[in-house]
């Protein structure tokens, strides 16, 4: 992981975590923030400060004024757009920074509207791109404005980028499938023009040869990250000539429709049919038997992004490209008692981390 820079420096964050407070009570403790906080927080978020050797630098504050902050994602009814979206909301509003937030809708061509829209009014940008980064964007990095994408690469390696192990996560998702004794997994998966869903498919087929099963085109299916394309997914796999005996689904939305289409069916996970899924929405541990998932560094992601957007000096030389891990949460929709015990299962268990 290449982090673009050559020395350690106490961030505000790092301040928060050793104090154990939030990123805006420290903010605020500090006195950059608006609320007021206590006489003993203050000493005790100050301590940790001293203690890291942290300096307190009004990085945006140089212009005279907070930063507005532009963040286009494709959807912010998504679980997990809005999660990244709140994180980098709270690590920037902690700076005396504000966001405007826009949707992209999965569409290039509205994205690249949006972004012409929000030019004349943000310092910087933080963008989850539909597909390739669009000419809009391209055009305010080349005027020197900071650019940082998230969750997805969008084809431009010469910009900062934050996202997910989405490989190795799809990989260990699979392999869960193959060691609990399944030898038809389906995938239920993105638009292969975005970054994420191309990855997702990468270890998806990996994770099949590693356990020497064949791939079958009739049990992919790519469309977009929906709950109506996940229950079109299970309508199109239960037509299959052999329909698989486990779903590998690449999405929380995705997810929710194919538990929806197997109901629809009357089958049920995972005695007629396994689930493991992506992104651990409420609806996963609440369902029976509850979702086994990858559960997704969204906080991480969006607090990462804000902190290359402003710490833009230190990589003038080399974009930085952070890849965070993941965790499995195993529950019990993979297993089954008519096949043999996968290992490492466990009900709401937190597996490890990818990287």
């Amino acid at each position: 992981m290449n982090t673009g820079a050559n020395t350690k420096v106490a961030t505000l964050r790092d301040v928060a975590v050793h104090a154990g407070v939030s990123l805006a009570t420290a903010s605020c403790a500090l006195g950059q923030g608006r609320r007021g906080v206590s006489e003993t927080m203050r000493a005790r978020v100050q301590r940790a400060a001293d203690e890291l050797g942290y300096e307190l630098r009004p990085r945006g504050r140089r212009r005279g004024r907070p930063l507005c902050i532009g963040v286009v994602v494709p959807a912010t009814t998504n679980a997990f757009f809005a999660a990244v979206t709140g994180a980098v909301e709270e690590a920037l509003a902690a700076e005396g920074h504000r966001i405007l937030v826009a949707p992209s809708a999965e569409d290039p061509e509205r994205e690249d509207e949006y972004v012409t829209l929000l030019a004349p009014r943000i310092d910087g940008l933080i963008i989850a791109p539909a597909a390739q980064v669009g000419p809009a964007t391209l055009a305010l990095a080349r005027r020197g404005m900071p650019v940082v994408l998230v969750d997805r690469d969008g084809g431009a390696p010469q910009l900062p980028s934050v996202a997910m192990d989405n490989f190795d996560s799809a990989f260990r998702a699979t392999m869960i499938l193959v060691e609990s004794g399944y030898r038809r997994i389906g995938l239920v998966n993105g638009p292969q023009r975005v970054s994420t869903a191309r990855e997702r498919t990468q270890g998806y087929l990996a994770a099949l040869a590693a356990g020497g099963l064949d791939r079958s085109e009739e049990w992919m299916w790519t469309a977009e990250f929906t709950t109506q394309d996940g229950r079109r997914a299970v309508d199109w796999l239960m037509q299959a000539p052999q329909r698989p005996d486990a779903i590998f689904s690449t999405s929380a939305m995705l997810t929710s429709g194919v538990l929806t289409g197997l109901r629809q069916h009357g089958l049920s996970w995972p005695d007629d049919v396994a689930v493991v899924g992506f992104g651990d929405a409420v609806y996963a541990a609440l369902v029976e038997p509850g979702v086994t998932v990858i559960e997704q560094p969204t906080r991480a992601m969006g607090e990462t992004a804000a902190r290359i957007l402003l710490n833009r000096s230190s990589y003038q030389h080399e974009a930085p490209h952070v890849l965070l891990p993941s965790k499995i949460v195993l529950r019990d929709s993979h297993w089954r008692r008519a096949l043999a015990k996968p290992v490492r299962r466990g009900r709401q268990q937190r597996v490890g981390a990818a990287g």
